[in-house]
C-alpha cells in the first residue's frame, strides 16, 4: 500500500488565506475519490472552526497528540467524514498549540515528533494536506519534515506579501540540504484585484522574485470575492459553501480550476457537481433518519 502525498499549506505571514486554501483544496481531493486528511497546525485553529468543529468539545487534538508526556495516537484524535464529506478526515487543533514551538525546541529531536506521530496515518490516505502556522516556528519545520510539496499562498492585496518569502525558501533549501525531500509545488496568488495598485506592484515584484528564487507561480488567480468571507463566516470551506450567486460561482471556479492546474491527472468533480453529490447524500441521510 503506497503512502499518501503530503501537501504542506505555508506562508511566513499572517492572514494569506491558507486555511481557506487549504480546505477547500483538501475537500476537493475528498471528491476526487482520494481518501484525504487534513492537519490543522495553526495555533488559531482555524481550519478546525472552518469544518464546524469546536476544539472545546474535543477529547484530543494534536496538541495532544505532540504531547511530551502519555501523547495520544494521532489516530485516536482524528474526526472521520467532517462536515460529511465521505473520505475526509481531519486531525484537529486547538489555542493550546501557541506553546508547541517552545514544546518542540525543548525536546530532543522534537522537530521529527510530528513525523512520527503521523507515520501510522500515512498509509491510510491518499493525501494528506496540512494548515501550518503563520510562520517559519518550530512547528512549521516540523510540517516541512513531513510534506512533499509546498503550496504558498501570496496575498496581492496586501503591501508587504512577499516579506518572508525568501526566508521560507531559504528554510526549505536548509532541510533538503539535511536530507528532507519537500519542494515548492507553487505560489498562488490569492486576493487579486487587477485594480488595485497593490495587485501591480506586487505582480511585477512577484515576478521578480519568482525568477530569481526559480519558483513557480500558478497561472490560475484567486480573484477578491465577498464569498471567502461568507464562507469563514459560516464555518464551511468555500467549495462546499452552498450558495449560488455569482460571487461564490466565481470564486469556487477559481478554487476548482486551481486543483486542476496544480494536479492536471486527477479528476477533481465541478462545484456544481460537488452540490448535487452533497444534495443527494443530505437527502439520503434524511431518509435513514
Amino acid at each position: 500500500m503506497s503512502q499518501a502525498v503530503v501537501t504542506a499549506i505555508a506562508a511566513q505571514k499572517g492572514g494569506t488565506g491558507k486555511t481557506a486554501l487549504a480546505g477547500s483544496l483538501g475537500s476537493q481531493w475528498a471528491y476526487a475519490g482520494s481518501r484525504t486528511l487534513m492537519v490543522d497546525l495553526d495555533q488559531q485553529a482555524n481550519l478546525t472552526f472552518a469544518f464546524g468543529v469546536d476544539p472545546a468539545t474535543l477529547e484530543a487534538t494534536v496538541v495532544d497528540v505532540l504531547a511530551p508526556r502519555n501523547a495520544v495516537p494521532a489516530e485516536d484524535a482524528v474526526l472521520h467524514d467532517v462536515l460529511g464529506v465521505p473520505g475526509l478526515d481531519l486531525l484537529p487543533c486547538d489555542e493550546r498549540a501557541e506553546a508547541l514551538d517552545t514544546q518542540l525546541r525543548s525536546e530532543t529531536m522534537g522537530v521529527f515528533k510530528l513525523n512520527d506521530a503521523l507515520e501510522p496515518l500515512l498509509a491510510h490516505y491518499d493525501r494528506v494536506v496540512m494548515d501550518c502556522p503563520p510562520n517559519v516556528g518550530e512547528l512549521t519545520v516540523s510540517a516541512l519534515l513531513v510534506a512533499d510539496e509546498i503550496v504558498c499562498p501570496v496575498k496581492m492585496s496586501d503591501s508587504n506579501a512577499l516579506r518572508g518569502l525568501s526566508r521560507l525558501t531559504q528554510t526549505v533549501e536548509k532541510l533538503n540540504r539535511r536530507g528532507a525531500e519537500v519542494r515548492f509545488k507553487s505560489l498562488v496568488r490569492v486576493e487579486c484585484d487587477h485594480a488595485q495598485l497593490s495587485y501591480r506592484l506586487n505582480q511585477q515584484a512577484l515576478q521578480r522574485l519568482a525568477r530569481r528564487l526559480k519558483l513557480r507561480v500558478a497561472r490560475t488567480e484567486l480573484r477578491a470575492r465577498a464569498a471567502w468571507r461568507t464562507a469563514i463566516t459560516q464555518d464551511v470551506p468555500l467549495i462546499l459553501l452552498n450558495e449560488r450567486d455569482r460571487s461564490t460561482r466565481e470564486a469556487q471556479a477559481d478554487v476548482h480550476d486551481l486543483a486542476r492546474e496544480l494536479w492536471p491527472r486527477v479528476k477533481f468533480p465541478s462545484p456544481s457537481e460537488i452540490r448535487t453529490q452533497r444534495r443527494a447524500s443530505a437527502a439520503t441521510d434524511r431518509k435513514a433518519a
